[in-house]
């Protein structure tokens, strides 16, 4: 016998397994003459590799003759700088008189920065200056306590005030005395290091005309020298021309090849594919949840059937039979029962 209606709720939804990444693309980069693809090294692991495809039998010719170029200027670049101008021009005399005044000013130099010890000097200075403040300061003390004992204000305010006063003024100096003498100190010093000043120019001025005339030796081996180094010059000019025009070729190739956009066409196509199978399996999960969600929303809204009913009746009259009370269902019973 049927009675109609929902049973049972839906069973749960089944999900699809989620769907695997996408393998990288290899791509092949025509303009710059490259390509990234997928490799198995020794260890069976895949790599990303980047790689120069084949250059045109044109290319690899202008590849090679610029190698060639760049290997022959530098042979003879080489060459030209083994060769010295100087080792045909004795410089040792320029370079004795250079070493003798060089040592001359280094004594000098040490001799201007060896200072006196001043501070006995300026230490007798400040001492002088405290005595001296000093037994001005008792005078002035004593013809005051002198002045107001007299009167009859020896313990007066006034008296208790002017001694401060003093007190304080005499402190005042001999902080000024102390200054004083730390700027003698400085005088001092500048004083006896001017006058070494004055004795190291004038020395000086006796080495500037040693030095003066070496010089103009010098200049005329100099002069020599750079007639001969005239020539090695331009020679390393044209070779170091030569030796860009090689390294501007194969700088241009190199840097045709760093411009390749085959990595990152690879990886936005990669992105791409995985986003978009993401979104088809995120589609399909939407899909079978909205399907569970209505059948659920539909056996929610369905009524119980007269079988479910009859069946939950049958389940309390049991228990009413176990516990042995029918009353609540039959009264009658109950009441036959009690008589």
């Amino acid at each position: 016998m049927c009675f109609g209606g929902n049973e049972s709720p839906p069973p749960a939804p089944s999900y699809p397994p989620v769907p695997p990444p996408e393998e990288l693309m290899d791509v092949i980069d025509h303009v710059t003459g490259t390509q990234t693809i997928t490799v198995v090294g020794a260890d069976g692991k895949k790599k990303r590799v980047i790689e120069r495809l084949p250059r045109t039998p044109e290319e690899q010719a202008l590849y090679d003759q610029a190698g060639e170029l760049m290997t022959r200027a530098l042979t003879e670049i080489q060459r030209l700088n083994a060769y010295d101008p100087g080792a045909l021009v004795d410089f040792a005399p320029f370079v004795q008189v250079m070493n003798d005044l060089s040592q001359e000013r280094t004594k000098d130099m040490e001799e201007l920065t060896r200072l006196p010890d001043f501070n006995q000097t300026v230490q007798a200075f400040k001492d002088m200056n405290r005595r001296v403040l000093e037994e001005e300061f008792t005078r002035q003390v004593n013809e005051g306590r002198e002045y107001l004992n007299r009167r009859g204000y020896g313990d007066s305010t006034a008296a208790i005030e002017m001694r401060n006063t003093l007190g304080k003024n005499k402190a005042q100096a001999l902080e000024e005395s102390q200054v004083r003498g730390d700027l003698y100190g400085q005088q001092l010093k500048a004083a006896d290091l001017s006058n070494r000043q004055a004795a190291y120019a004038l020395r000086e001025q006796v080495r500037m005309g040693q030095l003066q005339r070496a010089q103009m030796e010098h200049q005329l081996k100099l002069d020599q020298k750079a007639q001969l180094d005239a020539a090695r010059q331009q020679a390393l000019d044209n070779q170091r021309d030569l030796f860009n025009v090689g390294a501007g070729i194969r700088g241009e190739d190199a840097n045709r090849a760093m411009a390749t956009r085959a990595p990152d066409l690879a990886n936005t196509i990669f992105q791409q594919s995985n986003m978009d199978t993401l979104n088809r399996y995120n589609a399909q999960l939407n899909q079978i949840n909205a399907q569970y969600q209505n059948q659920m929303a539909s056996f929610q809204s369905t009524p119980p059937s007269f079988g479910d009913t009859l069946l939950s009746l049958g389940g309390r009259v049991g228990m009413a039979y176990g516990t042995g009370g029918f009353g609540g269902f039959f009264p009658g019973m109950a009441t036959s029962s009690r008589r």
